[in-house]
């Protein structure tokens, strides 16, 4: 079955967004204003999430609000409870790993590896836990789409390690660490999906994206919180304020870019709720593949300099970008919604 113009317009959104995400994201880590364990991301990304989830659930209560007559939550079953414990619990964990991988690889490479990662991850997991087959469509646009991301991954992985980009040995370990935590990101965020997946088909009332964000924020605030008042507090000197000063950057512009940051990262997770509910995890992976793709582009237009060669673009890397794309529209063309099995039970 075909898919309608309008169907394409959440992956799109999707897509946009998120590589609108990372490259605010390597704005600021170019910036240096924070050192790297202060995981001030991920603080601005719970912060912002969670105050947009109150207004959303404030808005929806409110007299005249969407469901006046009967917007309030209804009650969650103890197994939709326990799932929504289990996604935020694993998005502060897919979370950090991601922000260590990005501080220490770059976002052309965190982004890419993120991508392979759950390609393979997500694909693994839809078989076997979510018990779904592919189309001859979508495998082959699987097929393309690691592929092309080997085509730009494994040249750049052996250049390094023969030192064709000069690196010293603190470096490499951290570009090491990097990596591992990327791939440990990419396991957990295929998780996340596969469970968010089966989430919103529990139950007659699945949670909104709203009350399941609201959750994980809430959970993710209070292990953020823990880990800045006895990590990041005792520190601060050495990790904020000398940073901020060697960087020249004001408080204001700081500000205004976590700001930014926080503002673009919950229009993306909306959009990833909708691709969720219209594609399910193997459609966020595909999309999140292609952006490895769109990131490269602009990473090469936004930061591409001598001191870091791996945001640049080569004849390679470009073909990569070129190949993960047509596996994308591949896969996205031969895949309909999943909106159909989601069936109104009453």
């Amino acid at each position: 079955m075909g898919r309608t113009a309008s169907s394409f317009l959440p992956l799109l959104c999707y897509l946009l967004t998120g590589t609108a995400v990372t490259t605010i994201s390597q704005i600021i880590n170019n910036k240096h204003f924070t050192g790297d364990s202060v995981q001030a991301l991920a603080c601005i990304k719970y912060v912002s999430t969670l105050l947009v989830s109150l207004l959303d659930s404030s808005l929806k209560s409110s007299p005249g609000g969407q469901g006046r007559a009967g917007s309030r939550t209804p009650p969650r079953s103890a197994k939709q409870k326990q799932l929504m414990l289990v996604i935020g619990c694993i998005d502060v964990m897919a979370y950090a790993g991601f922000c260590i991988g990005f501080a220490y690889c770059d976002g052309a490479v965190a982004t890419l590896v993120l991508a392979a990662g759950g390609q393979i991850f997500t694909a693994i997991l839809s078989k076997y836990i979510m018990k779904k087959s592919l189309t001859q469509g979508q495998l082959l646009g699987v097929a393309l789409v690691c592929i092309g991301l080997c085509m730009r991954g494994i040249p750049s992985a052996l250049s390094s390690a023969k030192g064709d980009v000069s690196l010293d040995v603190e470096a490499t370990q951290r570009m090491y660490v990097g990596l591992a935590s990327l791939v440990f990101a990419a396991l957990a965020y295929s998780l996340l999906g596969v469970m968010y997946q089966t989430l919103v088909s529990v139950g007659d009332t699945p949670p909104s994206h709203g009350e399941i964000m609201l959750q994980a924020s809430l959970i993710g605030l209070a292990s953020m919180a823990g880990y800045e008042v006895f990590h990041v507090l005792p520190k601060w000197r050495t990790l904020v304020k000398v940073p901020m000063q060697q960087s020249g950057t004001t408080t204001g512009q700081a500000l205004g870019l976590l700001a930014t940051f926080g503002a673009v990262y919950n229009c993306h997770s909306y959009a990833s709720g909708v691709v969720f509910r219209t594609d399910g995890a193997q459609g966020v992976g595909i999309v999140n593949a292609m952006r490895g793709a769109t990131v490269a582009i602009v990473s090469h237009l936004c930061f591409c300099s001598p001191l870091r060669p791996l945001q640049c673009l080569t004849p390679l890397s470009a073909a990569s970008a070129a190949t993960v794309t047509a596996g994308g529209i591949i896969w996205v063309k031969s895949a309909s919604p999943v909106t159909k099995p989601q069936k109104k039970q009453q």
